[in-house]
């Protein structure tokens, strides 16, 4: 299970890094277009903004559940190791409701867009199945803090599961 996490990961991390790549020569282009050739790439500002939003969806899981998101701990030192492990259950699990009622309200706009028909001005592509990509990108973030929270609460309030060789038990119990 661990391993197909690891997997997904990866998978989109490199779908984010290739969007990236794409936005680059995208915008080298258009540049090099625009300046030297004076004729842009028509439509270039609104393919860089569909592909900002999947570069961020797509990364938002993974540096979630790896917990690299930007923090500020200001007062981390003040607290005991259990203290600063329970204020960042708190954490995780506002967090996690948070992002799944967002991904909920995603879904009603996403469906709005779907219903009217909304296209981008220039290119006219839809915008309801980028929205419906990033409520499902949220609500993924959300339902995997959400099972993160669920473990991390479990290590909390039973000490012993936290260490290697009673986690190594639990596994053989548990099947």
């Amino acid at each position: 299970m661990e391993r197909a996490g690891q997997l997904l990961a990866r998978l989109t991390l490199a779908l984010g890094a290739l969007t990236l790549l794409a936005m680059l020569v995208l915008t080298v282009v258009d540049v090099f277009g625009r300046y030297l050739l004076n004729s842009p790439v028509n439509g270039a500002n609104e393919l860089l903004r569909f592909m900002i939003g999947g570069v961020i969806f797509l990364s938002l899981p993974v540096v979630t559940a790896t917990d690299e998101q930007i923090t500020v701990d200001l007062l981390d030192h003040f607290y005991s190791d259990r203290v600063a492990a329970l204020r960042r259950l708190v954490v995780d699990i506002i967090s996690s409701v948070a992002l799944i009622v967002l991904a909920d309200w995603i879904v009603f706009r996403a469906d709005r867009l779907a219903n009217y028909g909304y296209v981008s001005d220039f290119l006219h592509l839809p915008l309801a199945p980028m929205a419906y990509f990033i409520a499902f990108m949220t609500a993924l973030t959300g339902v995997g803090l959400g099972i993160k929270a669920v473990i991390d609460a479990i290590l909390i309030f039973h000490p012993r599961l936290s260490d290697p060789s009673e986690r190594a038990e639990s596994r053989e119990i548990l099947g």
